[in-house]
């Protein structure tokens, strides 16, 4: 079975979001944050990473190229 990624999302009365991210090991899960962010428009203001961000992922390289050029 395929390593599979969940993201649990609650929100209290309040309005506050709080996400929870699982099986994404690595850097992976900023983008997995990134999602939620653009889903609730919203900024992501405190962050608790777990021992899953400081793994590798299996196959996948955490290094994402960027580039600007037009």
């Amino acid at each position: 079975m395929a390593n599979s990624k969940k993201i649990i999302i609650s929100i209290d009365k309040a309005g506050y979001v709080k996400a929870e991210i699982s099986g994404a090991k690595g850097a992976a899960c900023k983008e997995y944050i990134a999602l939620v962010e653009e889903l609730v428009n919203g900024k992501a203001v405190d962050e608790t990473l777990t021992a899953e961000y400081y793994q590798q992922e299996t196959g996948q390289s955490n290094e994402s190229p960027i580039s600007n050029q037009q």
